[in-house]
């Protein structure tokens, strides 16, 4: 996390145009940072075909830069409250850069152990980009403001999914496979320059200089709400990707119709998040003043009394009207999160809570799917996803039940 610091009681001096274009640059970013993230998933029978894999290790190749960002991501968390973030945004980019050319060259070998790899490498360059992009975004407006930053700029990355799933079979056409990879790096690096520039130019809110201390992280780990907010965390992500993974098949078999067609209906359940988001960001921030755990409340009820609406719906239309409101109540939270979490410790360990927020969320997003799948299996019915979906909502309610406010103009309840 950086050097400089935040307070609610700072008052920002840098041009608003210079801090819109700092969130601005932050979202492309992430926009393609999540294209790359997602590439194999569009083109997964190319993938399938040229590297003569099966349809589990294709999948696996999407969720790789997960998969490193979940085992490295505490200790560059801590790492990154050592250090200036806007400078490590540069560095970030080209690590990922250096995976994507490793991407390409091993894909159009078809060394699929390189290309595990390469993916990985690629995954620490993301997390660093994510985790310098929220404090970047946070720490460039007021207290007032910082959840509504954060939300807009990580909705940067759903946009991106759909970029990448609309865009890759296009630019495959154009440069193969393989070559969409390193074209989506090279974007992330243009774009880093970019946020670099801008946000060199926004002075940002100041307390202390001084990195993290030893106490002061152990602080972290010793604090109650910081380990709840990681729960909500997973419970969120959990419930986002019960949705996402097996809606598709449901749609399918339940109402007759392709995969391609479900698909495209249930890309829809992500793609709202675009909107939905920042929206509860300003929720919290303009409406609530600054008050988090009415929108978590309001996330986990919405989406569980939705998933009930959703198994009882006779028709597709009402299926799809409902499943894009779902997507927006789930999403409500996703931005807030990583806010919520960093009013709970100290300025100098905010690199450390939000790492911790987002080890939680990528947890979550592996272990949903597996646990529905088995449930699927063991049950022989897809209604047990819906159960599962209101199971987690519940347990989500009650863990935000048990939650301090972390709001107050952006004074962490002890």
């Amino acid at each position: 996390m950086s050097n400089v610091k935040l307070t609610g009681a700072s008052q920002l001096v840098g041009p608003s145009a210079w801090r819109n274009a700092t969130i601005a640059a932050g979202w492309l970013v992430l926009l393609f940072v999540g294209a790359y993230l997602i590439t194999p998933a569009s083109i997964l029978p190319l993938v399938m075909t040229d590297l003569g894999v099966t349809e589990a290790t294709a999948a696996a190749l999407v969720s790789m830069p997960q998969v490193a960002a979940t085992v490295v991501g505490i200790p560059i968390g801590a790492l990154l409250d050592r250090v200036e973030t806007r400078v490590t945004v540069p560095a970030a980019a080209v690590v990922l850069l250096l995976g994507s050319v490793g991407d390409w060259v091993a894909a159009s070998e078809g060394t699929v152990t390189l290309l595990i790899g390469t993916r990985l490498l690629a995954g620490v360059g993301m997390f660093v980009l994510w985790v310098a992009s929220i404090d970047v975004a946070a720490s460039a407006v007021s207290a007032d403001r910082r959840a509504t930053a954060t939300s807009v700029i990580i909705s940067g990355y759903p946009a991106g999914y759909a970029l990448g799933q609309l865009g890759t079979p296009r630019i495959a056409e154009v440069v193969g496979w393989p070559g969409v990879f390193p074209v989506f790096g090279g974007a992330v690096v243009v774009t880093t320059l970019l946020f670099y520039v801008a946000a060199g130019r926004v002075r940002r809110f100041e307390t202390s200089r001084e990195p993290v201390t030893r106490a002061a992280f152990e602080r972290v780990v010793r604090n109650r709400n910081v380990w709840l907010v990681v729960v909500v965390t997973v419970l969120g992500y959990a419930l986002y990707m019960v949705f996402n993974s097996w809606l598709p098949t449901y749609v399918s078999q339940r109402f007759g119709v392709s995969l391609a067609e479900s698909g495209a209906f249930v890309a829809l359940f992500p793609a709202v998040g675009v909107v939905a988001r920042p929206a509860g960001g300003w929720v919290s921030d303009t409406v609530l003043a600054q008050r988090r755990r009415p929108v978590f409340a309001v996330s986990f009820v919405g989406a569980a009394v939705l998933a009930v609406g959703m198994f009882y719906s006779a028709t597709l239309t009402v299926l799809i009207v409902l499943l894009v409101l779902a997507g927006a109540f789930v999403q409500l939270q996703i931005g807030l999160l990583y806010q919520s979490i960093r009013e709970f410790v100290e300025p100098s360990a905010a690199g450390t809570a939000v790492a911790l927020a987002s080890v939680a969320g990528w947890l979550g997003s592996f272990l949903a799917p597996v646990a529905a799948g088995e449930l699927v299996a063991t049950t022989g019915s897809y209604a047990v996803l819906f159960g599962f979906a209101v199971g987690l909502g519940a347990v989500g309610l009650l863990t935000v039940w048990g939650l301090a406010e972390s709001g107050h103009g952006g004074v962490a309840v002890p």
